[in-house]
């Protein structure tokens, strides 16, 4: 995610802010202009070991400008200020040796590919936004997304220790002006249990032989990537011949990965099969412990019958959630098959705030009627479902809490508040290191940035 979205979306979470981005942010206080040789190469600031492009800058003041905000040239200064103090972080975390793994890289860049493609349509609108495949649109972002978790974990550090008292939280919140407490959106909390039909043995035996004729086909010599754009059903590789790109360990489906990695360049693999299907997968180039693969996926389909058993499974337990037979959290740990709610007791998270609160804008027409009529604590009943990878089964959804529009009160938003509050306590807690670190860290700055107030220059 973008830096500047990034705090956008920090001050939703943090409800009562009402500061801005330059003054939520420390000021510096040994800028230092830049020489000339180092300017021709798009330099505008060095920390320490690490340097700060104009690109960057750019890039994250587009982001800005695409938030419907007006042009403001002093944004830039705000957010060369915040890249500096990300690079502060960045080099105490490797002092601090803090690891990342590929593992939650990767968890990560697929959260955020999933986000914008809902925001801009879909996944193949993404790829036509940025004029590169998800392969290589991952990849490019695959270094700025480790450098954020390395950022967001120092900063976890050095504040996690911060805790908040209730009267600190009552004091903070008397201190906001009447006409600052903000009007809350009315907001729903939403669960689900998801059941996908079993595969029967004919639909598997049937499209093992399909995937196999392809395989046979592709060792008498016929071209991979003709054969993958043929017939692939992975609609987000067959256009680019199945190409995935590169990837590293964590990144796809244990199966699929454990047979790429056992490949060699140009090495055609057995057929595989994962939760998607039967796949075949060619090793193109590897780096280190980085793999350029292709694939060919097709899908087992599912029959008539397996999808009324299905039905069937989840109608039955909803009776068992709805006599209070089985607690929703259990049955989801125990039978959900939706793999992103299930590590969240079942219940739908917002991406964009981070929470698990929706306004009703927030939700899809279809989600919004199939809970409209429900009161808290009701279930929905058992209803179609096609998760994100395409496969289709059922769910049923529970609303866990719906709340009216209201003016912030303690009483009603007192978790919301004491988050606030904490997060200004934190904040100030971070403002004093990032004035310590200065005091230990040489920093130059690009002489066209001489006016920014916030860099530390005095105007003339």
């Amino acid at each position: 995610m973008p830096l500047l979205l990034s705090r956008i979306r920090l001050s939703l979470w943090l409800l009562l802010v009402c500061l801005t981005l330059s003054t939520a942010l420390p000021h510096l206080v040994h800028a230092q202009s830049m020489p000339q040789e180092e300017v021709a190469e798009g330099i505008m600031a060095v920390v320490a070991d690490k340097i700060i492009l104009k690109s960057e800058i750019e890039a994250e003041y587009s982001n800005w400008l695409a938030q419907d905000n007006l042009p403001n040239t002093r944004m830039k200064c705000v957010i060369l200020e915040q890249l500096i103090n990300n690079k502060l972080l960045l080099r105490q975390a490797e002092v601090d040796s803090i690891v990342v793994n590929d593992e939650e890289v990767s968890d990560q860049l697929e959260r955020r590919v999933r986000y914008f493609s809902s925001m801009v349509g879909g996944r193949e609108k993404l790829e036509e936004f940025y004029g590169k495949t998800l392969a290589e649109i991952r990849e490019e972002f695959r270094p700025q997304i480790k450098e954020q978790i390395m950022v967001q974990r120092m900063q976890d550090k050095l504040s996690g220790d911060v805790s908040i008292s209730p009267q600190e939280v009552r004091q903070y919140f008397e201190s906001v002006p009447l006409d600052s407490i903000p009007y809350l959106d009315a907001e729903l909390e939403i669960g689900q249990i998801v059941v996908l039909p079993e595969v029967g043995a004919l639909q598997k035996e049937l499209t093992l032989e399909k995937i196999n004729g392809v395989r046979e086909r592709i060792l008498k010599g016929e071209r991979f990537s003709t054969l993958a754009t043929l017939y692939s059903e992975d609609p987000g590789s067959k256009q680019e011949g199945g190409s995935l790109g590169f990837f590293g360990r964590g990144e796809m489906v244990p199966e699929f990965e454990a047979a790429a990695f056992r490949l060699k360049p140009g090495e055609i693999s057995p057929v595989v099969k994962t939760k998607f299907g039967y796949h075949i997968i060619e090793l193109m180039e590897r780096r280190g412990e980085r793999f350029m693969c292709r694939h060919i996926l097709i899908k087992i389909p599912t029959g008539s019958r397996e999808m009324e058993d299905a039905r069937k499974r989840l109608d039955t337990l909803r009776t068992r959630i709805t006599a209070d037979k089985i607690p929703f959290g259990d049955a989801v740990r125990l039978y959900s098959q939706d793999d992103e709610t299930r590590s969240s007791g079942g219940m739908l998270m917002n991406e964009e705030s981070a929470t698990t609160r929706f306004t009703p804008e927030q939700l899809s027409p279809d989600l919004y009627f199939a809970i409209e009529k429900l009161k808290p604590g009701e279930y929905s009943e058992t209803q179609p479902f096609t998760s994100r990878d395409g496969r289709q089964g059922f769910r049923i959804l529970f609303l866990k809490s719906r709340s009216e529009a209201h003016l912030t009160s303690l009483k009603q938003d007192y978790p919301r508040i004491q988050a606030t509050a904490l997060g200004m306590k934190k904040l100030r807690k971070m403002e004093a290191w990032y004035a310590s670190a200065r005091q230990k860290t040489f920093v130059r700055v690009h002489p066209s940035y001489r006016d920014c107030e916030n860099l530390g220059f005095v105007k003339k």
